[in-house]
């Protein structure tokens, strides 16, 4: 699943949040960069290997910064 992904930095009390958007940018999920197994379940993805390789992408995403990832 082609998507882009995007990590934003809290202040103060609000946490770091992830999104995940569809080749159109529609967000299809969005989540605290502190629990990235609930946002997996959000957007379905069920496979081990993909929730590992998903993971690595979040801990290596730069703030405010946009990539294109495979999922």
């Amino acid at each position: 699943m082609k998507v882009y992904l995007l990590k934003s930095k809290g202040k103060g009390i609000v946490p770091d949040y992830i999104q995940v958007r569809s080749d159109t940018y529609a967000i299809i999920g969005y989540f605290k960069a502190s629990n990235p197994d609930k946002g997996l379940d959000e957007i379905g993805i069920e496979d081990d290997a993909r929730r590992q390789r998903a993971t690595a992408l979040f801990e290596q995403l730069e703030y405010g910064k946009i990539i294109e990832a495979e999922l």
